[in-house]
């Protein structure tokens, strides 16, 4: 781990979601094996799903689990604390439902692996999920826009709104492909045709995992900008107007001082530019 900094939990997500991933992807290929290599021209075996295929899918469901979690989590540290719930919960029922129909689908397919009750999963089971997903997708894009933006609008410093800025950025850039993909994966799978959800199941996967690892290695950089040299001013010039002339019945003290009688206002015209450095610099340049 190069963040030292970070918590057991955070360390133990990556952890987990690189064992799943890893877990997908042996279970993908042991079905490609079966399919190819084990059962190549045996058309009834086509009849049924091997049961490395389900199984795939459930290590699948973890995964993005886990990252949309991740993101509900820090949605509800953004938020306002009078409306964390309100943004937070429907993101987390749509996860979790997610969650459970993808399971239901899993176990139904397990049960009965013939090719034919596939389809009574995918209707019952497989749809939902893919539909809370998306639903689940769209409302964590829309959350950290729409906080990112609140919070940049409040913000008076111009390095903080670029930075916040960027962020808006890297949020809508990191659910664009999650997004497509899943909308992808609910258009195929009305559509009944298997082949390509299975392509998209397996593609699905990897974007969740490279997008929660991808927020996690951007804080260095981000951290960089965020730590660049304060912005101060610098006086350029200062002018004076209207100053107050000496009266006829100008007179001198014991002591030297001198009396003016006051015949109008002073205006001071200051005129300032930006100086980049770490100690704000003032340089006084008087004109008359």
């Amino acid at each position: 781990m190069h963040y030292s900094e970070d918590t057991s939990v955070i360390k133990l997500m990556v952890a987990a979601i690189w064992l799943f991933d890893t877990l997908h992807v042996s279970f993908m290929c042991y079905t490609l094996y079966y399919y190819l290599i084990t059962n190549y021209g045996d058309l009834l075996s086509l009849e049924y799903v091997v049961w490395s295929f389900p199984v795939s899918l459930t290590a699948n469901l973890f995964v993005i689990t886990m990252v949309q979690l991740f993101f509900a989590y820090k949605i509800y540290y953004l938020c306002r604390r009078k409306v964390r719930w309100m943004v937070t919960a429907p993101i987390i029922l749509f996860v979790l439902a997610h969650l459970g129909f993808g399971v239901v689908a899993a176990v139904m397919i397990l049960v009965n692996n013939q090719a034919s009750a596939v389809s009574r999963a995918r209707f019952y089971s497989a749809t939902p999920a893919v539909s809370a997903v998306v639903l689940a997708e769209v409302l964590i894009t829309t959350s950290l826009c729409v906080l990112l933006y609140d919070s940049g609008s409040r913000s008076a410093f111009p390095r903080t709104k670029r930075l916040l800025n960027t962020l808006i950025i890297y949020a809508v850039n990191r659910c664009l492909l999650t997004l497509l993909v899943t909308i992808a994966q609910l258009v195929v799978d009305a559509s009944n045709q298997s082949a390509w959800l299975i392509g998209l199941d397996f593609i699905v996967g990897k974007l969740y995992a490279n997008s929660l690892l991808a927020s996690l290695n951007t804080r260095q950089h981000l951290r960089s900008q965020g730590s660049g040299p304060e912005s101060s001013v610098r006086v350029n010039a200062i002018h004076f107007a209207n100053l107050p002339k000496p009266s006829e019945d100008e007179r001198s003290s014991k002591d030297g001082e001198r009396y003016f009688e006051r015949r109008g206002g002073a205006i001071l015209d200051i005129t300032t530019v930006p100086v980049h450095d770490k100690i704000p610099a003032l340089r006084g340049e008087g004109e008359v």
